[in-house]
């Protein structure tokens, strides 16, 4: 067991020389490669793909939110991992009253994902009469598929 952990432990420390690089004055740094860039354009269809989420959802317009949802999407939430048909079911209960969207940042990780974080104040009521955490941070990640910006992922978490 000790070996094997000096060998995990090796491993480590040859990775992380691994990514860093000397300079002309002799110090190491890591070596950062820069993040892809974003047309405007995307950054738009993003932001109101995002904004049309909570819209959908709102006014109970199913049908819209599904065609952004991909096929594959997964929802972290304060109350669990849903899917596209646990969301719909979810939203189908569920009364919303307002919602405001601020601090919008969109984010290019690679060629065609970008995660788009933001901040929501909501008043939303759930089928069981409780109220949602009234405002939360959140984070989705969009992947572009066949010319067609979808969200795979999303998560929220409360502000305080």
């Amino acid at each position: 067991m000790a070996t094997f952990k000096a060998f995990l432990f090796s491993g480590i420390i040859i990775l992380s020389l691994s990514q860093c690089k000397q300079s002309t004055n002799g110090s190491t740094t890591t070596q950062k490669q820069a993040l892809p860039q974003m047309s405007v354009e995307d950054g738009k269809i993003i932001t109101a793909r995002e904004i049309n989420v909570w819209e959908y959802s709102k006014t109970k317009q199913l049908d819209k939110l599904r065609e952004i949802l991909a096929d594959d999407y997964t929802g972290y939430f304060i109350t669990g991992t849903m899917h596209p048909s646990d969301v719909l079911n979810l939203l189908r209960k569920s009364t919303f009253t307002t919602y405001h969207l601020s601090n919008i940042n969109v984010k290019p990780v690679a060629e065609d994902v970008a995660i788009i974080t933001y901040n929501v104040l909501q008043d939303v009521t759930g089928a069981d009469g409780i109220k949602w955490v009234p405002e939360v941070a959140s984070a989705a990640t969009y992947v572009k598929r066949n010319g067609v910006w979808y969200s795979v992922f999303y998560q929220e978490m409360p502000l305080q």
